[in-house]
């Protein structure tokens, strides 16, 4: 996942231009039509200096450029710093008001939109779902008959004091849903009494204090927390649970949450529960899903052979925007011809100021490889044309 990092305070701005500088990081600064390789050398008094600036083509200087805003990337390890420039001198230029930072990126990517090379290239979204909240009548029944069958028969066949599925909307707050989300394994506590009894086909609550302390967690406040669930569990007499992913599609929708009150909770129980889950996703999505598919084309940003930024104009899309949700792409290229693919969303970006969203999605790595070639080619033969440009 490509996790974007933004730096907007100057204290921090300046401290992130020092490391680039003391490391003699290098990179590219450029507009639409002219480019220059630089290397970081250091800073003072507000301005970044250069020790070498050489230009992508003759006939240009860097000092020409002063005062005109340029786009700069700069690499440093496996990490890529954007921001825009302003240059003041042949080999110098003002300290950026904002720096954004990303894992490097394996694959070519080039701008789609706005690209003067480019035209009418776009992409038609789709999402396959399971929503409660929709309001339709006759799916609303469908789905809370599907639910409260598997719900009645677990009561009764397991003999389990509670079964409860719920379905995930992409609001969930819960550090045990992030957990389950996350590793897409059981959770069980095999005894409430006793949280350190671990095996290796589900997850326990050491795995649960592995995520806390991850998420930055007092040690104190973590403690305090699991009291409070042995608690729970003695005041209402539960004697073990079990929670189970739902997972279509390699995303988790929803769970299966079961407790007991007489017997633990065993493997041959959570097997079970797996299979229940697998037959459970069947029946919803067999007679409950639904497709929303964009009303109008949606924006390209970047593109490159592993993966897409969008800009999202279409409302009824948002509320499915999540990560690790799979979409299905339509990309269109300027000739018309289409290569359709299904893609996880990977970053979620701040909207834009007319609040529409920005989503980065990554490939399915099942895509058919003549697509992928051809994708190849599309983007090999626009950074060709961008290099002669330049050049000329």
């Amino acid at each position: 996942m490509v996790t974007e990092e933004i730096y907007t305070d100057e204290k921090e701005i300046i401290k992130v231009i020092l490391v680039l500088c003391s490391n003699g990081a290098s990179g590219i600064i450029k507009d639409r039509e002219y480019g220059f390789y630089v290397k970081l050398k250091d800073f003072k008094n507000g301005t970044i200096l250069f020790s070498n600036v050489e230009p992508k083509g003759p006939h240009y200087t860097f000092d020409q450029f002063a005062n005109k805003p340029m786009d700069a990337e700069i690499t440093l390890g496996s990490n890529i710093y954007m921001f825009q420039c302003f240059p003041v001198g042949p080999k110098s230029m003002q300290l950026p008001g904002e720096i954004k930072s990303h894992p490097k990126r394996k694959a070519t990517r080039i701008k789609i939109a706005g690209n003067s090379f480019i035209s009418k290239m776009y992409s038609v979204l789709s999402v396959r779902v399971v929503d409660p909240s929709v309001q339709d009548q006759e799916l609303s029944h469908k789905l809370h008959l599907i639910i409260n069958t598997i719900e009645s028969n677990l009561m009764r066949s397991e003999n389990y004091k509670l079964a409860k599925i719920t379905l995930f909307d992409g609001n969930e707050k819960s550090a045990m849903v992030k957990l389950i989300k996350k590793n897409k394994k059981p959770f069980v506590v095999f005894d409430t009494a006793n949280f350190s009894i671990k095996d290796e086909l589900v997850q326990t609550y050491d795995d649960y204090v592995k995520l806390l302390i991850e998420a930055g967690l007092n040690p104190n406040d973590i403690k305090l927390q699991l009291e409070k669930m042995k608690e729970f569990y003695q005041k209402n007499g539960i004697r073990s649970e079990a929670i189970v992913p739902l997972i279509f599609d390699e995303e988790v929708i929803g769970q299966i949450r079961v407790a007991s009150d007489k017997e633990s909770i065993a493997k041959a129980n959570v097997l079970r529960l797996n299979n229940t889950a697998l037959s459970a996703v069947d029946n919803l999505f067999t007679k409950c899903a639904f497709e929303i598919t964009s009303s109008e084309p949606q924006t390209i940003m970047d593109l490159s052979v592993g993966g897409v930024k969008y800009m999202v104009t279409d409302p009824n899309l948002y509320k499915y925007l999540v990560l690790m949700k799979r979409i299905f792409v339509q990309l269109v290229f300027p000739d018309q011809s289409v290569i359709k693919t299904m893609a996880t969303i990977y970053n979620l970006y701040p909207d834009t100021m007319e609040g529409y969203k920005i989503i980065g999605v990554k490939f399915s790595a099942n895509m058919d490889w003549k697509d992928k070639q051809k994708l190849d080619d599309f983007i090999q033969s626009v950074v060709r044309l961008q290099n002669a440009d330049v050049l000329a």
